[in-house]
């Protein structure tokens, strides 16, 4: 018997649960009130679910704690720093969010280099649900974006840290999935 997984593309649940969760933190950001994110996440420990739904709950909250914490210490407000904490936090799906805003009103170069970011999200959040050849055709997609554009990005530090991390992760999911 396998165990289960969290995963919001073939479960209704699941998928309520990372958006009610991902729109909750954003807005508790926004507000600068944790207390949003917390009773979300509470509501949710309230009721009776498998553990693979209260575990992605628990680690969840305990990650926007950390993540909060980082983000009110050091005064970031700017969407780029926060979207650099997210990504060292593994908050895919919340930096694919809290981008997309902001990339449907750029232009040029500097929306291609958003959609990179995006991108770059999206493809480890198909990782996470074992979506390989979606993660490997999003993740070439958005290297491409980041390696052509990023520059456009100014100021964004961490923009060649995930074009590594997308060639290091293509690279092992290209082995893994027979995709060249």
């Amino acid at each position: 018997m396998t165990v289960p997984h969290f995963d919001p593309f073939n479960s209704r649940l699941a998928r309520d649960i990372r958006n009610t969760l991902s729109k909750s933190f954003l807005h508790s950001l926004k507000d600068n009130n944790r207390k949003i994110f917390q009773l979300s996440t509470a509501e949710y420990l309230k009721q009776e679910l498998e553990p693979v739904y209260e575990k992605y709950i628990r680690t969840r909250l305990k990650t926007y704690e950390e993540v909060f914490a980082i983000i009110a210490r050091d005064r970031l407000d700017d969407v780029l720093q926060q979207a650099t904490i997210f990504w060292d936090h593994g908050l895919y799906f919340e930096m694919h969010e809290l981008l997309e805003p902001v990339w449907i009103k750029a232009e040029g170069g500097m929306r291609r280099a958003l959609q990179g970011l995006i991108r770059a999200a999206g493809s480890k959040i198909h990782l996470e649900s074992s979506n390989t050849a979606a993660a490997a055709i999003m993740g070439a997609k958005a290297l491409a974006d980041l390696e052509e554009f990023g520059d456009a990005l100014v100021g964004f530090t961490k923009c060649k840290a995930i074009a590594a991390d997308l060639k290091k992760t293509l690279g092992t999911v290209s082995k893994s999935s027979g995709i060249t």
